[in-house]
């Protein structure tokens, strides 16, 4: 197997497409970046790859961080240098409009600017198994948290197989399907099909790709996921954090008919609940009065209840 250096240096020469293409989406990653594309960088393997880093028009150091890597690697970095904020623009989507067109691999591999990958070689890995067992048309690996130095595991290498098929019936649980361990087939996923949910994420994508195949949580760890305060999706509030999955779960429980499965209404119920719940916490707050999807939240949650869990729900709400 080729190192990293060779495969690199052999760029220049290889006029073939790459077969995996890596995205990355990033703002205001100034203090994370470098050490995601090292990790994309550092990946040995018997393939070429490509990396498309789409920036969002981050105010910090991020986009000069990105240059200074792509004019090192011009043959493996491309960018997508924002200029204004897209993530705010409702009528585009980063994936469908801007990164996933631009992908030339057979395969596509996710991570965002915050988060990392520390097994070099994960890439191979994930598509040698691909390559070899094509009833499999997406992969997730094993990561670690990290919360400031902190690396806490997992427990899925006591409780999963160490290839553990995920489909409809097994998906979410565990939740063990994040984005920066995913690889999947580039063909298993239409961009104009994903930006057809209007809460669309990466359930949504996964969801189109268990459509064409089966999926496969590779038991290893491979990166490493950051918990901090500057990440878009954490400094929401964990209302909004439950509810807008619910929304998405539910979406593509409504429009993808392979969804339908029992596993798929327990993961709904269990996230109208929460959501319901923690929008309890709310009910004394500016946030509650200025905006509707806490109260949609508990009528919803409401009408669907079992008089059980309507009895326990109000009396959290006389203590609240």
């Amino acid at each position: 197997m080729k190192d990293q250096e060779s495969i690199i240096s052999g760029w220049i020469e290889n006029t073939g497409d790459p077969l995996v293409t890596i995205i990355c989406t990033t703002f205001n990653h100034e203090d994370f970046i470098s050490e995601t594309l090292k990790g994309f960088l550092m990946q040995k393997t018997t393939f070429s790859f490509e990396i498309i880093v789409h920036d969002d028009a981050s105010t910090d150091n991020t986009q000069n961080i990105i240059r200074d890597f792509a004019e090192k690697y011009p043959l493996i970095i491309k960018t997508i240098l924002q200029e204004k904020n897209q993530y705010s623009n409702k009528e585009v989507n980063i994936w469908s409009d801007f990164t996933f067109p631009m992908a030339q691999g057979k395969y596509i591999a996710l991570c965002e600017g915050d988060d990392y990958w520390i097994d070099k070689l994960k890439l191979q890995k994930q598509v040698d198994f691909l390559e070899n067992n094509k009833e499999y048309v997406i992969t997730w690996t094993d990561y670690l948290n990290r919360k400031g130095t902190e690396l806490v595991s997992n427990n899925f290498k006591e409780t999963l197989s160490s290839i553990y098929t995920i489909d409809f019936d097994t998906i979410f649980q565990p939740y063990c399907t994040l984005t920066l361990t995913s690889v999947f087939k580039k063909d298993a996923v239409d961009p104009l099909d994903y930006k057809k949910f209007k809460y669309g994420k990466d359930n949504t994508l996964y969801a189109l790709a268990l459509c064409h195949g089966k999926g496969a949580f590779l038991n290893f760890q491979a990166a490493v996921y950051r918990l901090h305060p500057g990440g878009v999706f954490s400094l929401k509030s964990t209302f909004f954090q439950r509810y807008s999955s619910y929304l998405n779960v539910k979406e593509i429980y409504d429009n993808i008919p392979q969804a339908r499965t029992k596993n798929i209404e327990k993961v709904m119920v269990s996230l109208l609940k929460a959501s319901a719940f923690e929008a309890l916490k709310l009910r004394k707050t500016e946030e509650f009065k200025n905006i509707e999807e806490p109260q949609k939240a508990i009528n919803e949650f409401l009408e669907k209840a079992s008089l059980s869990l309507k009895f326990k729900y109000f009396l959290k709400y006389i203590k609240s």
